[in-house]
């Protein structure tokens, strides 16, 4: 049976800050692992970064990142050089973080996938990146980005975490003035938009457990049992503050902040969690 679901969309969003998560030119199409490369600024470092040559990378260890007290309040460049590809082999379904997890894929990223089958266990969450969804003409709307689904690869997820839901990320991308508009004032509008995460849905059911939706949205109701709805949010009071949050808290199942996004045009904290 069809439920209804209605929509409180706060497009401001989309008018005042760019797309969280986007491929620049980075997108490719194979699958192969990147080299961590890094561009300081002149203006924030007056040393050179440290070459290729002046680190060695080490291999996946048996004690984790505390044990070998790698997790400091000042770090520096080269530690992080050598050891970003150190895990702990033995941890591999330890978890030292038992709050639920939520971890982003991206298509451009390519070795994210491989990381994401390495510590399937340590995720309740996993959103690849992939869908956008446009207003195409009166009552009308499609997702794009079905050509990135990669079954093979959530089955495999699935089979090492049967606990680990699949929530693809959803961007409302290319709306003009106009789709905003119709959505506002058309109740129909809004259940034919409802539909159209429903039915694809519906179709994937046996791939997906819900989105992540880069746009404030209310849900209500859901097209599935368990169905799993998430935001994301930026990490400016001035557009989402405690009452938005009291409005929508009751009708979704989490929020991702976008912290990484807080430096802005200077330098400056990737996630200052003490603003919250």
């Amino acid at each position: 049976m069809i439920r209804y679901l209605s929509f409180i969309v706060v497009f401001c969003l989309i008018l005042s800050i760019e797309t969280t998560i986007g491929p620049g030119s980075r997108k490719s199409s194979t699958r192969s692992t990147e080299k961590v490369t890094t561009t300081p600024s002149p203006s924030v470092r007056s040393t050179p970064p440290p070459s290729p040559s002046s680190y060695q990378t080490l291999s996946p260890a048996k004690t984790n990142v505390l044990q070998r007290n790698l997790v400091e309040e000042n770090t520096n460049p080269q530690s992080i050089l050598e050891n970003y590809q150190s895990y702990c082999s033995k941890c591999l379904e330890t978890r030292e973080f038992n709050n639920p997890t939520l971890v982003y894929i991206t298509p451009w990223n390519s070795h994210g996938y491989d990381i994401a089958k390495i510590f399937t266990k340590k995720f309740d969450y996993i959103s690849p990146v992939w869908f956008n969804i446009k207003r195409t003409d009166f009552e009308k709307y499609t997702i794009n980005g079905i050509h990135d689904i990669d079954q093979k690869w959530i089955e495999t997820l699935k089979e090492k975490n049967s606990n680990v839901h699949i929530v693809p990320r959803v961007i409302f991308e290319q709306w003009s003035t106009d789709d905003i508009h119709a959505l506002f004032q058309s109740e129909n509008e809004k259940q034919q938009l409802a539909l159209t995460f429903e039915k694809f849905l519906n179709e994937y059911t046996n791939l997906f457990d819900g989105y992540v939706l880069e746009l404030l949205v209310q849900f209500r109701g859901a097209s599935k049992p368990m169905l799993n709805h998430i935001i994301t949010i930026p990490p400016y009071e001035e557009l989402f503050n405690k009452d938005d949050f009291e409005m929508l808290f009751e009708h979704l199942d989490g929020f991702s902040v976008m912290t990484y996004d807080f430096p802005n045009r200077e330098p400056g904290p990737i996630a200052p969690l003490g603003i919250y």
